[in-house]
């Protein structure tokens, strides 16, 4: 709060969280939380846009080649989120690379082409506490009903790799299908719901980018902000709470939250 006009937009951001400006949210753009002022926004942008999309596309063989080896061992089960009817059809599970800003190495280990693509991309955001990289599986008859996202800092990109036919995304009030070994690049801050209405399951690779009109500055900033333990721990029960994670996941977790304060990005921006 005492650094110049350079991170004024971070500022506003801070106070709207302490509810000291009132904001106004668009009708299919609901975050959970603030909007982060001043960033263009609309439900899906065009991948081209990000060079990020090409480079995961150029590597769609190595990276569907280690997520089709994967065994349900090292995922993390989100069905409960969806909201199921009781004995009704749908599974949802999510192979994590990182979590809260934490690699996972129970996946990573497994898939080191996909995590060294995920390193050399630019524009991620994998030390947000809200971002995600991850192997995303749907199951056979799942339908991921209406929902808002946690923010508006980012942009996902779904890559996809294993994409049976009857497989759509509706995000605000547009839906379109995915393409193995093509991707759709969308902001989950707007309204979005899913459905794989095939006999088979769907696999997505999940990446999170920064929003492009954030300044470097400002990514520092809500890096560093987000980074500290003390915000993190205050988001872990809700993150935890979205999937089923085995008690060695949680510790690694909350294990590496305390080491990252020593992190150089952490020092700059919290003040001793």
């Amino acid at each position: 709060m005492s650094s110049g006009p350079e991170l004024d937009r971070v500022k506003e951001y801070l106070r709207l969280w302490t509810g000291e400006r009132a904001q106004v949210f668009h009708p299919t753009q609901r975050p959970h939380y603030p909007l982060f002022p001043g960033l263009r926004h609309e439900p899906f942008h065009d991948p081209r846009e990000f060079p990020a999309v090409a480079i995961l596309e150029r590597e769609f063989a190595s990276i569907r080649g280690e997520a089709l080896a994967l065994d349900d061992s090292v995922q993390l089960d989100y069905t409960q989120t969806l909201r199921l009817p009781p004995g009704g059809p749908g599974a949802w599970t999510l192979y994590l690379f990182h979590h809260m800003g934490v690699e996972v190495e129970s996946v990573t280990n497994r898939c080191p082409k996909t995590l060294a693509v995920i390193r050399s991309l630019p524009g991620t955001c994998t030390d947000y506490v809200w971002a995600d990289t991850a192997f995303s599986s749907m199951g056979a008859g799942t339908h991921l009903r209406p929902h808002c996202s946690t923010d508006n800092l980012r942009v996902r990109i779904h890559l996809g790799v294993d994409i049976p036919d009857g497989c759509l995304m509706r995000v605000g009030d547009q839906t379109r299908a995915w393409e193995e070994g093509k991707c759709l690049a969308f902001e989950d801050s707007f309204e979005h719901e899913v459905w794989n209405r095939s006999s088979s399951r769907r696999i997505v690779l999940i990446v999170d980018l920064w929003h492009p009109d954030l300044t470097a500055v400002e990514r520092r900033a809500l890096t560093a902000a987000f980074r500290k333990s003390d915000v993190r721990r205050i988001f872990l029960h809700e993150r935890i709470g979205l999937a089923t994670p085995s008690e060695t996941h949680v510790q690694h977790i909350r294990s590496m939250l305390e080491r990252h304060d020593d992190s150089p990005l952490v020092k700059e921006f919290w003040l001793a």
